[in-house]
């Protein structure tokens, strides 16, 4: 009845193998016999039929000699053991073979029991068949086995009408599907392309028109030149990457529109692929070291989300295939060593922040150090810093009152005390000279607030100082009484230095050079002179009230000249926390303040008058308080009688000049 409508082909996506029953007869030979002269009446008419065969690892009793009309492909190019295939095959019973075709339906699943590929030739032993497909296409064109070419790993080429046509296959003689079609019911509407219906209704419809002769009789879908396919949908169903249940005839049916409408999946050339793959690996590996690992981390996941949506939206817009699993795994590899490497680098650099810089730093600012990331700038950079330099008083005396035993254990209390509160402050310790301390504020790392800092650990040291003088005083005869006086004097000063690791190739030191490094030192010898314990210069006194307001008290003890420089510099005295200092200590601040204004206006009578009301007032008694031998006051009283005795010149500026170091 299909002659009626003039199919161009015929495909059965249905194996008509030979029905043998248990004594070896074929079953119901009547009704084979009749389908046998279907196909024959076919084609005849001009309607090819295409039947479908299936390869076997048992024997089945078909020779794949007798083929009938089908003819094996016989230009073959490449290594045809890589073909698809089986040593034996499941062919159409012989009537079938003698008018019509065959084409294998073998399609192998790939992980997931997806089916993404289809053999559009397949090996049975050692001849090549084509698929049902490729058989199809064939019959469409008139082809014989001549014109078509198959170049394994590259492409089949059919010539002919179809004016050598390509059809790209991998080294197993595969197509990858490019799937367009997949309706899950039967009569789905896909368009003029590929209309879906009822094999039952075609037939109907077929009788009703050119039988019957119904005047209102629709007929079927056109079918003149079309190929027509014919499959189960209930019990031959599959997995493919559009649907979880889908109709296998739409495999063959999805290959034929790739090949008729030269619609193909169009493979990414593997080597540009792994150039891209390597290029972007290289430059995250380049950017990596350079950056954080947590910014390494989210550009490997960007790349990698990068490639997933690339390669989707290439798919969907072009049906360019990139395979996805290979170039992540490689490029996931790849950023995975070098974030381990980048790991491991910031593992030992951290343990040698540690190892360099533990000995002279507080355990918290070498662990802000390591949190920061931030490798030191080693072998000489200049910062900002505040110097720190103190000195116990008299102590080469300590020496002649104490045993070498007792002078080091003093030696490390006091010590201990004043590091842990260097420390302890965001501090860096310099050295030890002997009973000198020296430290710098503001470096290795950033301290904004490092004047600030500075000034307050002077104040701390100096309280702890006292409390450790009250426990060695209680220690009863341990200490002579030289130890329970003992002071300690502390030189500030804030300015650019030289800083970084100083020595030689085998020793160094992390320290600080430079004119305000020397300045600082200057202070702190200074600070006898003027009869204080804490003397900064005015670089410092300005940079802690920029942080702190005036929450610590200076007293301006005016301007000096000292040994190596040529520039005077203004003095001050760190008093004390404002909040901490009494009433008397703020009336002698300003009566000292009167004196010196009358000092430098060499108004000396007043002047004299004014440092001994200050004296009076001076929280650091002379005679009073241990280890106190004077005070700025009583030192303006000297300096004050100088100038009586000797006057200085008319254009006298009010720089003292100190005559030591």
């Amino acid at each position: 009845m299909l002659s009626y409508e003039k199919p161009s082909v015929l495909v059965w996506d249905i194996i008509y193998a030979d029905r043998v029953g248990v004594n070896g007869e074929s079953i119901d030979p009547e009704a084979d016999s009749d389908f046998a002269l279907t196909t024959d009446h076919l084609a005849h008419s001009g309607t090819s039929t295409v039947f479908a065969a299936v390869t076997s690892d048992e024997y089945t009793g078909d020779d794949i000699h007798d083929l009938g009309a089908t003819r094996p492909l016989t230009q073959i190019y490449g290594d045809t053991s890589q073909l698809f295939g089986d040593s034996h095959v499941i062919l159409p019973f012989p009537g079938l073979r003698e008018s019509g075709y065959i084409g294998s339906v073998d399609a192998p699943r790939g992980s997931g029991g997806i089916v993404r590929r289809m053999p559009m030739v397949v090996r049975v032993g050692e001849v090549v068949l084509p698929s049902l497909a490729l058989q199809s296409v064939m019959r469409f064109w008139e082809l014989e086995d001549g014109d078509v070419e198959v170049r394994i790993g590259d492409a089949i080429i059919l010539g002919g009408v179809a004016n050598d046509r390509r059809i790209p296959i991998d080294e197993e003689g595969a197509l990858l599907i490019n799937y367009r079609y997949e309706p899950i019911q039967p009569g789905d509407d896909l368009g003029d392309e590929m209309p879906t219906v009822e094999y039952f209704d075609v037939l109907v419809d077929i009788h009703q028109k050119h039988v019957v002769e119904a005047p209102e009789a629709k007929g079927p879908v056109p079918l003149e030149g079309k190929m027509l396919l014919v499959g189960e949908y209930s019990t031959d169903s599959g997995t493919t990457p559009r649907s979880k249940l889908t109709p296998l005839v739409y495999l063959h049916a999805n290959v034929l529109n790739n090949i008729l409408a030269n619609d193909y999946v169009r493979s990414v050339p593997k080597g540009l692929l792994w150039v891209w793959i390597a290029l972007v690996a290289t430059l995250g590996g380049w950017l990596s070291l350079r950056r954080s690992i947590l910014w390494a981390m989210v550009y490997s996941v960007a790349v990698a989300g990068l490639i997933v949506v690339g390669a989707s939206a290439l798919w969907i817009s072009g049906s360019w295939w990139i395979p996805m699993v290979g170039p992540l795994v490689c490029f996931g590899g790849s950023q995975s060593i070098l974030l381990a490497h980048r790991v491991r680098a910031e593992q030992r650099a951290k343990a040698e922040i540690r190892g360099m810089f533990g000995t002279y730093l507080s355990p918290v600012v070498v662990e802000r150090m390591v949190k920061s990331g931030e490798q030191p700038a080693l072998g000489g950079v200049s910062e900002e810093i505040t110097a720190y330099f103190s000195d116990i008083q008299s102590f080469s005396a300590f020496s002649e009152v104490l045993s070498a035993t007792q002078l080091v254990e003093l030696l490390n209390e006091y010590l201990t005390a004043c590091t842990d509160i260097i420390q302890e402050s965001g501090g860096t310790l310099d050295k030890y000279i002997g009973d000198a301390v020296v430290a710098m504020f503001g470096a290795p790392i950033d301290q904004p607030d490092h004047a600030y800092q500075a000034c307050r650990t002077t104040l701390r040291i100096q309280r702890r100082l006292d409390e450790l003088r009250e426990k060695w005083t209680s220690e009863g005869d341990k200490w002579p009484e030289l130890v329970h006086q003992m002071r300690t004097r502390v030189g500030l000063n804030t300015g650019t230095c030289m800083i970084g690791n100083m020595g030689s190739r085998s020793r160094f030191n992390y320290t600080m050079m430079g004119d305000n490094v020397n300045l600082a030192a200057r202070m702190e010898s200074g600070a006898k002179s003027w009869g204080t314990f804490n003397m900064v210069a005015q670089s410092t006194r300005e940079a802690c009230e920029k942080v702190g307001g005036d929450e610590i008290v200076f007293r301006p003890l005016g301007r000096i000249k000292v040994a190596g420089r040529t520039q005077p510099v203004p003095i001050h005295e760190i008093s004390g926390i404002r909040t901490d200092m009494t009433d008397q200590h703020f009336a002698c601040l300003a009566q000292f303040e009167k004196a010196l204004a009358h000092y430098h206006a060499q108004e000396w009578t007043q002047a004299a008058e004014g440092f001994v009301q200050s004296a009076a007032l001076e929280p650091l008694q002379p005679g009073r308080d241990p280890g106190v031998k004077s005070s700025p006051s009583t030192i303006y009283q000297q300096i004050v009688r100088d100038m009586i005795e000797n006057p200085p010149p008319t254009d006298w500026d009010g720089v003292y000049e100190m005559k030591g170091k």
